[in-house]
């Protein structure tokens, strides 16, 4: 070998070692996938941010970033934290969700406005009676078990209900009925062959003359009267729920109210009565009935809790 082809060679390694080496089109190809990964992740990050401080959510709508418990939060309390079960204490839960709607093809929800209600009174020895419970973390009466205000949507989704109870317990004051309210709880009861039981006194006496328009559409002229008990069982509660009542009501002090039965409507059936004085009686109205029962609950008397969940037993399931 001569000098010169030594010398050649060695330039050409030199040549070779100096050379720098090119990337493989693999590791672009990562690098421009991990670029966009890491540009969408940022990207996302800041659209929370500002969804969770204020954002647009029809802007997040858009982006399909929203999702059905953040839309549950914006509706009522009373659509959400709570499960209705059914007076027998059978597992048949129901709860409120955006997309299924309101569960009221449950059996009993109650009237519970606490402008008018005494959530520690007697309309609670009802409620308990009822076995309707409470929400489960502050204890208040919110679930979907009960109906806060008659001038408002649940009225609306309780009248398109069928074979279910509306409760009315025993108020101290008035509640406030529009219109529409009124006709709406009238097709509840007429319509549906819904149940409701009215509870208490007077006033119980009052809301139906004032706001049931009975069967013939004139309503009610219900004479509320007291008189010495005890109330004894009707032949017409035969064949009925309230044949397995007591065959005598005791009267507890002065809380209970019957109404005269010359002042029932000709298609009414007495089921107690003392002295001409009805206290338990049901009204049929078309598809649904009007129960009432003239005890206001203040004390727990085991013959009227019969004849309260004997009441329940009469609306069909």
């Amino acid at each position: 070998m001569t000098y010169g082809s030594m010398t050649t060679a060695d330039a050409s390694a030199e040549q070779r070692v100096e050379a720098p080496a090119r990337p493989s089109m693999r590791s672009n190809v990562r690098i421009a996938v991990g670029s966009v990964l890491l540009l969408a992740a940022v990207m996302c990050v800041v659209v929370l941010h500002h969804i969770e401080n204020g954002f647009d959510w029809n802007v997040a709508e858009m982006l399909g970033l929203s999702s059905s418990p953040k839309d549950a939060s914006f509706f009522p309390s009373w659509t959400h934290g709570g499960a209705l079960r059914y007076y027998d204490r059978s597992m048949a839960h129901g709860q409120w969700s955006p997309d299924a709607g309101p569960p009221y093809v449950k059996h009993v929800t109650m009237w519970s406005d606490p402008r008018c209600v005494d959530h520690t009174g007697p309309a609670n020895n009802v409620r308990r009676i009822l076995g309707l419970r409470t929400s489960w973390h502050d204890h208040k009466w919110n679930t979907n078990s009960f109906m806060s205000d008659m001038n408002s949507v649940q009225l609306r989704f309780l009248s398109r209900n069928t074979n279910s109870v509306l409760v009315i317990p025993p108020f101290h004051q008035f509640p406030s009925m529009s219109t529409r309210a009124m006709a709406m709880l009238n097709d509840y009861v007429l319509v549906g062959g819904n149940t409701i039981i009215v509870v208490g006194g007077p006033t119980g006496v009052l809301f139906i003359n004032q706001n049931l328009a009975g069967t013939d559409g004139y309503g009610y002229e219900l004479e509320p009267k007291w008189v010495e008990g005890p109330y004894e069982m009707q032949d017409s509660a035969m064949g009925s729920a309230f044949q397995y009542g007591a065959v005598t009501l005791p009267a507890v002090e002065t809380y209970n109210v019957g109404v005269t039965t010359a002042s029932l409507p000709k298609e009414a059936v007495s089921y107690y009565e003392a002295s001409e004085v009805s206290v338990v009686f049901m009204l049929p109205c078309e598809a649904g009935r009007i129960i009432y029962i003239g005890y206001t609950f203040a004390e727990m008397v085991p013959a009227w809790t019969d004849i309260l969940l004997l009441a329940l037993r009469s609306s069909p399931t």
